[in-house]
């Protein structure tokens, strides 16, 4: 059942243990799930097998697929594709789009040996019985490589539909004055996530009242940036709940920039925050606070400005160039706008995708 970030079922599934429905002409059936969110390992194990064993006698009772597509994290889910695998005689497909436990190591989310290492045995073993393994970055296709090899690994970059962000959708917000150079973040406020280095920034930045952040969606995180952000009265920073996705492209539009606060670690230097397409999809440049691929990406495109992630001060410098050059701020979009039509529009990404899945 719906229930991220706030780990709270939304209104019209409480209380149901199945439901079905149809979204965009396909099939969707929903489970029980017991949702939980933050650093409480228990409640978080909790929230995981629940849904893992809630969706197997679903998964059974379906019409027998060609294949069997399975998000990972959860990575416990997995345990359900294999046992359904087993059970119809059906290949499994795992999706990784995080490493984990490797993630919830890096991030202390996890921190007792004998799960970290239960988790690393159940990575490993989901590998090996996969038919395909399809991952999300470089650096997690690496990752899997180095522990099955590369054979059955493909690629499946993050990406957009460029017909429902795009450019040129003139809006106002009730949040930016038309004086304002506003910078979005907009997604889940998450452990991967520098938020020292916003609110460093909006600190270096007090005497730009032309320069706000707007931080759009909730998270584990965002209470205690909250918190932070009234304790050093960072009026700066504005902070607006999760707004539906069709009045995305019209928040892009009025902000300067996007910006994306990566935390140090090696973990990741492989990773590709999804945020950053849909903005480049609208011409909103982006302002990376990282390394490794992401970082990569944006310079050899020359779509953004990369800083070293956790370095305040180069941050509110990139931030206060973009502020004072609205017109390289266009040309960065533009070229963006150009990479995410030629490379990661969702039909040319699926479409690669399928054409490399062997029958």
């Amino acid at each position: 059942m719906p229930n991220y970030p706030k780990a709270e079922i939304f209104p019209p599934y409480r209380g149901k243990r199945l439901v079905r429905e149809e979204i965009d002409g396909l099939p969707v059936t929903r489970t029980w799930i017991y949702p939980a969110t933050g650093r409480n390992v228990i409640k978080r194990l909790l929230c995981y097998w629940s849904f893992a064993i809630s969706s197997l006698p679903v998964c059974m009772r379906e019409p027998r697929p060609d294949f069997i597509f399975v998000e990972s994290p959860p990575l416990f889910l997995g345990c359900t594709a294999l046992v359904c695998s087993r059970l119809r005689g059906v290949p499994y497909i795992l999706n990784v789009s995080d490493l984990w436990p490797e993630s919830a190591r890096q991030f202390g989310i996890v921190r007792n040996k004998v799960l970290l290492a239960f988790g690393e045995r159940l990575e490993r073993l989901l590998y090996r019985n996969a038919y395909r393994i399809s991952a999300q970055t470089d650096g997690i296709r690496n990752h899997i490589a180095a522990i099955v090899g590369g054979a059955k690994v493909m690629m499946l970059y993050n990406g957009v539909d460029i017909t429902a962000f795009r450019p040129g959708i003139v809006a106002s917000v009730p949040w930016v004055e038309p004086h304002e150079a506003a910078f979005l973040f907009a997604g889940t406020f998450g452990y991967q996530h520098c938020w020292d280095v916003i609110l460093d920034a909006a600190e270096l930045l007090r005497a730009r009242p032309d320069i706000v952040f707007l931080l759009v969606g909730d998270g584990p995180e965002k209470a205690r940036l909250v918190d932070q952000a009234r304790l050093r009265n960072l009026d700066n920073i504005r902070f607006v709940e999760w707004r539906p996705v069709n009045e995305m492209p019209a928040l892009f539009a009025v902000c300067r920039a996007t910006v994306v606060p990566l935390r140090k670690g090696e973990l990741l230097k492989g990773t590709r925050p999804s945020k950053i397409f849909p903005a480049l999809a609208c011409e909103s440049p982006v302002i990376l606070s990282g390394e490794g691929e992401s970082a990569r990406l944006l310079l050899d495109n020359r779509c953004g400005i990369v800083v070293p992630p956790e370095d305040s001060s180069a941050f509110a410098e990139a931030v206060k160039r973009l502020a004072d050059h609205p017109e390289e701020a266009r040309e960065l979009g533009r070229r963006g706008r150009l990479l995410v039509e030629r490379d990661y529009g969702w039909d040319t990404l699926v479409g690669s995708w399928l054409r490399e899945l062997p029958a």
